[in-house]
């Protein structure tokens, strides 16, 4: 089962290349359509950061919100290595427990809908997630004529890309940029442009439940941002799809011990004497 995602520019999307050095200027991502003649470079948001956002909202909502935990709420580090595990996806340290029970791992898939959905590195043991994020490629003419997209309007791919120029100001009434190294910063960043629209796919597997599902409903219907400078007003976005979060709602309202079973999994995910750093 697949969700079809649409997404609108309400602002300039800023979603910057990790490639050479371009100084203070920021290209936007682009990634190659080899199937089309010139194999031109479209502007692109990654299944990454999409995924990542998703599981930022789901998971601080779930732990902070709804089971009323935080910084300070769980001894020694288990606070740190839940959210770690759970919102940021965690990671695989020193040498697996071994073999890992499968009645266990239907146990916990079914305690914590949210986790199983989006799956972590839990430390010891890897819990693989039950959907995949594609790339969203943006509703233009190149991505139409090789099928990455169902509909699109007559304009070129470099014709939605835009370049915003931002500096930073200091008060130097009330500073010594001297002393403070705190100086004028001028950035250029290239950018998705206002209007556009980015078209992608999340795939289930088919064990996902229908709560899992509905997890990346609930996550997509509260996305406001994506990319990064949201703070200056870049990454505004609406998303389309089929954001049947009821399921999710009804869970979380069935659900009396949330609280419970993340503590418990706080303790199980806790350090062991002796783990290496």
């Amino acid at each position: 089962m697949e969700l079809k995602v649409v997404m609108h520019c309400l602002s300039p999307l800023a979603h910057g290349a990790f490639e050479g050095d371009a100084g203070n200027a920021v290209p936007v991502r682009r990634m190659r359509v080899v199937s089309l003649p010139g194999r031109p470079r479209v502007p692109v948001v990654s299944g990454n950061a999409l995924r990542g956002i998703l599981r930022r909202i789901v998971m601080r909502d779930l732990l902070i919100d709804r089971a009323g935990l935080g910084p300070g709420s769980l001894p020694g580090g288990q606070w740190d290595r839940l959210y770690a595990a759970l919102a940021n996806g965690g990671h695989l340290e020193g040498e697996s427990e071994g073999s890992i029970k499968p009645d266990d791992v239907r146990a916990l898939r079914e305690s914590l809908p949210p986790l199983s959905v989006f799956g972590a590195a839990l430390y010891s043991w890897l819990l693989p997630g039950h959907m995949s994020v594609s790339i969203l490629w943006p509703r233009c003419r190149e991505t139409l004529q090789a099928g990455l997209v169902e509909t699109a309007p007559d304009v070129a791919a470099e014709d939605l890309v835009d370049e915003v120029s931002l500096c930073r100001h200091v008060d130097r009434e009330l500073q010594d940029p001297e002393a403070s190294g705190v100086t004028p910063m001028p950035t250029t960043v290239e950018v998705l442009a206002t209007g556009a629209v980015l078209e992608g796919r999340i795939v289930f597997a088919r064990s996902a439940s229908d709560v899992e599902r509905a997890v990346i409903a609930y996550g997509l219907r509260y996305l406001r941002n994506i990319g990064g400078k949201s703070g200056v007003g870049l990454g505004l976005v609406a998303i389309d799809g089929d954001l049947d979060d009821v399921p999710y709602l009804d869970w979380l309202a069935a659900t009396m011990d949330l609280r419970e079973r993340l503590v418990t999994l706080a303790a199980r995910l806790e350090r062991k004497p002796g783990k290496e750093k």
